[in-house]
């Protein structure tokens, strides 16, 4: 099938969205939006009235990541019918469903109905690329946060998974003195050979009075109260990690430090590339549904 025939809604989220239908819309779909922040630019893009006209005919349907933020759609609050409800009940069949950290039931009952659903939070293509802004993010956040230079600066990375490494990189190819702290013995071996300096877990208390500046990656509370009472007041600490964090925030408000929690880096500091990486991802999986079901695609 190609691609001018078929169509997209892009429903609900942050400016993210707006990039998405705009790269889908060059991508020759016919786009429709509901409960963005603002219009895209682009001629193939139309806003629909309603989520049902926007849904209705649509192929792929691009919801925002997270799908839901503390129980609701982002974008409900101007648009009252932006619900869980409302996408299963005018999703098509055979439509591809989008979104980030989409529920259990939802997935569910999306089966149930012949929709197809992609993660974008499972897939390791979309969470690699995504790395880059959240290294960039970090670091942007972390040079305006102290007043030391980070080239030649002392740093430490807690965790050396997908945005540990990528940050880790960052860091060593501007000349700082990196050390990295990783549980996994599998993922410290890659930081080694990658010539990062790899902490042992009984290193870990002297060497977190020595950084500058602390990245917190790892996707758990690694850093508690027995652990953060040797990190410095002066210490630039940057923490990553989802919800509710990587380290103890109580104790180190108790403790005089200042960490500042920075989830969801890409949809802040680089919403357009984050925003045409999520299209790249729903193309990429519609392409595949399309050729295991036997439709042309070009």
């Amino acid at each position: 099938m190609n691609r001018q025939f078929l169509k997209a809604a892009v429903a609900g989220g942050d400016t993210r969205q707006v990039y998405l239908a705009e790269a889908l819309g060059e991508n020759g779909f016919l786009v429709k939006t509901y409960g963005l922040p603002k219009d895209p630019g682009h001629s193939q893009v139309k806003k629909a009235s309603s989520l049902r006209e926007a849904l209705e005919d649509a192929d792929l349907i691009a919801a925002p990541v997270p799908f839901l933020k503390q129980g609701k759609i982002q974008g409900q609050e101007f648009s009252i019918d932006l619900t869980e409800e409302n996408f299963l009940k005018y999703l098509k069949k055979g439509s591809l469903f989008c979104a980030g950290g989409i529920p259990e039931d939802f997935l569910k009952k999306a089966g149930e109905k012949g929709i197809q659903c992609f993660d974008y939070l499972k897939d390791p293509f979309t969470a690699m690329e995504n790395t880059i802004a959240t290294a960039e993010g970090a670091i942007a956040q972390a040079i305006l946060r102290s007043p030391e230079n980070l080239r030649g600066s002392i740093c430490l990375v807690i965790g050396y998974g997908k945005c540990g490494r990528t940050l880790a990189g960052y860091l060593q190819n501007m000349f700082c003195r990196t050390m990295v702290w990783e549980k996994d013995r599998e993922k410290a071996a890659r930081a080694k050979a990658a010539g990062l300096k790899i902490l042992e877990e009984r290193e870990l208390p002297r060497a977190l009075t020595l950084p500058a500046f602390l990245f917190q990656t790892a996707p758990c509370v690694v850093l508690k109260k027995d652990l953060l009472k040797y990190i410095r007041k002066d210490t630039c600490i940057i923490d990553i990690a989802s919800l509710p964090g990587g380290l103890d925030y109580p104790a180190a408000k108790d403790l005089g430090l200042s960490p500042l929690h920075l989830p969801g880096i890409p949809g802040k500091y680089a919403p357009k590339a984050s925003g045409e990486i999520l299209a790249s991802a729903a193309i990429r999986k519609l392409s595949e549904s399309m050729q295991q079901e036997g439709l042309p695609w070009n």
